[in-house]
């Protein structure tokens, strides 16, 4: 019997819709391209308990009813409790910043910019902000906004930010596929890929009941997990604060989305790694080897945030890994200024840290810490001087008290550091009376272009140039620590000494600059400098202004004359001339007089600049004299001066005088009253 044409074609379609209907479920409600939806299976460990109701629709190839069952699992679970949340009552009051957002501009690093879209109507996630700087971009790619729209929508219990995180979620999937090499520029860069998976957790945990958060939204970011784990671990950096930032993303894949079949291998690689990186990039002295304070900080918070994530997951970290973070707090803590903020050296920004080292004073019940960071109000104060030495990192921490009006001075005699590094080696910050005095420039910016030249050269920085040059790179790190013969601390005074030898830029014959510096407690700080050269040298002493500080020349002093404020005044004591200016926001012919609290802000400060011509090797001195309001004019008489050590009678008329001697190589200062 012959079977029409017509009738075998209908049996046909009807066959492929029964079979289109049993592997699809349907027409697909899911706009996702079929390979992401295939790939989150294949990488989804189907046998885990409670993955029962997503294995059968995959083992028949029904990924609609897979995806539902996968979706249905994630809302009835109980993984992951620490961030699961009850959703807000629906409010009226909006959020200004969070509009703002939903208009797309965005706000990176104080610079607002609105981010454009393509022509197929996707944001440009390439887009570097108004000032064309890389790190806006890649700002933008970490999704930090997308934290903020979940904190406003908690706020404010208004769905239409999570609408806006829904939105760009699956804009910024579709847009960035995963390249699967390493990169370092766009937003596959591995800081990005890390930061993403700490804000991605929270968004797809605490909006599990949320109906704004889409099913699409969810798959993808879902199917986004294992390539973000995948670059942390093939293409991770190896030692610095980066590895530390990658190790614990790789570590929030593993324990958020434990469902994935390489969680396991995620985990137990990145508490390898970061066990190990702990011990390389940390001195025993607690400090982050990139000698950077504000990195440091960023360090020591991944290695908490990783700590912290582990006990979570049921695997506790080690004794000795808790002993090097509780390090690495005592770092901050002992090195705080009396006003709550952290050195500002190297590419920092002048971070607040009180809280934060009152928060970590009761972690590890250090009431010393709390001391320090309460101004002596709370907690027990140390049982050690004031001052300090992390001998490793090289920084000397010379102050008188606790209180929020004690002296406080940064000197740095370390190396150069592994990353984030500044010209800076023998630079001196002050402050006193609660306000900076003397200080280091900052870091404004990493665009490479003349300003961040400025603020990474020796010029932005209270030290000694040649010929007007930078001090030339040093060792990136030391084997040994500081010698105790050159960090001494008595009731008396602080005294502490280094050494730069790694030269001048543009300067072929060989130069070494020697900084000792005395604090006679109480009272000032005395720093004697020598310059070796076996040929004449037009040399310049940088000594940069905080910008609020107004500042005047008096005879060969130099001192700020602010009313009622903390100033200080710096008198010279050397045979030399020297011929003096100032100099404030300076861009013609070179950049000077220019002063960095964070990243893309900066402001004129006064810069003092001594210059004088030496004929060969030279010593000379500086006697910097802190008070509130007016300074006091005090009588400094260089007694003598050879190569190795210089003497100074100081004859103040409200305190006793002083006869100092101050050794640059080898020997203990002297100090007769």
């Amino acid at each position: 019997m012959r079977i029409p044409h017509r009738l075998i074609l209908f049996l046909v379609i009807c066959l492929m819709a029964i079979w289109c209907s049993e592997s699809m479920g349907g027409e697909s409600m899911f706009e996702i391209p079929h390979e992401r939806i295939i790939a989150l299976f294949e990488n989804l460990d189907l046998n885990r308990p409670g993955m029962e109701e997503v294995r059968q629709p995959v083992e028949r190839k029904n990924w609609d009813k897979a995806c539902h069952a996968l979706l249905d699992y994630y809302r009835h679970s109980d993984t992951v409790s620490w961030l699961r949340k009850s959703l807000p009552a629906v409010g009226e009051q909006t959020d200004s910043t969070a509009d703002t957002i939903l208009s797309d501009v965005l706000t990176q690093y104080t610079i607002s910019g609105k981010v454009p879209r393509l022509g197929n109507g996707r944001l440009d996630w390439n887009y570097q902000g108004p000032n064309n700087d890389r790190e806006w971009c890649l700002a933008v790619n970490r999704h930090f906004h997308l934290k903020f729209l979940l904190d406003a929508y908690f706020r404010t219990g208004i769905r239409k930010y999570v609408s806006g995180i829904d939105a760009q979620l699956i804009d910024w999937i579709l847009s960035n596929p995963y390249p699967a090499k390493k990169h370092v520029t766009d937003p596959w860069r591995g800081l990005e890929v890390f930061h993403r998976l700490k804000f991605w957790a929270p968004i797809f945990y605490n909006l599990q009941h949320e109906p704004a958060l889409s099913d699409e939204a969810r798959l993808l970011l879902l199917s986004s997990i294992p390539e973000h784990a995948h670059y942390l671990l093939n293409f991770h950096a190896e030692t610095g604060n980066w590895i530390t930032m990658e190790m614990n993303g790789l570590a929030i894949a593993a324990v958020c989305w434990q469902e994935f079949k390489d969680s396991p291998k995620w985990l137990d690689y990145a508490i390898t790694h970061i066990v190990q990186t702990i011990d390389d990039q940390v001195y025993p002295d607690g400090v982050q080897k990139e000698l950077t304070s504000h990195y440091h900080r960023c360090a020591l918070t991944n290695f908490e945030e990783f700590a912290a994530l582990l006990e979570k997951a049921g695997r506790p970290l080690s004794v000795a890994f808790n002993q090097r973070l509780q390090a690495m707090w005592n770092y901050l803590a002992y090195s705080l200024r009396p006003d709550g903020s952290s050195p500002l050296n190297n590419d920092s920004d002048r971070d607040y840290n009180r809280d934060r080292i009152r928060a970590a004073a009761q972690r590890f019940n250090r009431p010393d810490w709390l001391w320090i960071a309460s101004n002596g109000t709370d907690g027990s104060k140390p049982d050690t001087a004031p001052s300090c030495v992390f001998p490793w990192a090289g920084q000397a921490i010379m102050r008188n008290g606790w209180n929020a009006d004690a002296h406080w001075a940064f000197f740095d005699i370390g190396p150069w550091g592994t990353g984030h590094q500044h010209s800076d080696m023998l630079h001196l910050s002050i402050a006193a009376f609660g306000r900076d005095i003397l200080v280091d420039g900052g870091r404004y910016t990493y665009v490479n272009n003349a300003w961040r030249q400025f603020f990474r050269n020796s010029a932005a920085h209270n030290v000694i140039l040649v010929e007007g040059n930078s001090q030339q790179p040093g060792p990136r790190e030391t084997l040994t620590p500081v010698a105790d013969e050159d960090v001494i601390f008595q009731p008396e005074f602080d005294f502490a000494r280094g050494k730069f030898t790694n030269g001048f830029l543009n300067i072929d014959s060989p130069v070494t600059h020697t900084r000792a510096v005395l604090y006679v407690r109480y009272r000032f700080w005395i720093v004697v400098d020598r310059i070796e050269s076996e040929t004449p040298k037009n040399i310049q002493a940088i000594w940069n202004y905080h910008p609020h500080c107004a500042v005047q020349i008096e005879n060969q002093s130099v001192t700020s004359a602010d009313t009622g404020a903390g100033n200080l005044r710096i008198i010279p004591v050397s045979p030399l001339n020297w011929n003096i200016k100032l100099v404030r926001g300076q861009t013609e012919p070179e950049i000077l007089g220019w002063w960095s609290e964070r990243y893309n802000v900066k402001e004129p400060c006064t810069t003092a600049v001594y210059q004088s011509r030496i004929d060969s090797t030279q010593i000379f001195a500086w006697v910097l004299l802190p008070a509130k309001g007016d300074v006091p004019r005090i009588r400094v008489q260089l007694v003598s001066a050879h190569s190795d050590a210089m003497e100074l009678f100081i004859h103040d008329e409200q305190q006793a005088a002083i006869q100092i001697t101050i050794p640059l190589d080898a020997g203990k200062p002297a100090m007769r009253m």
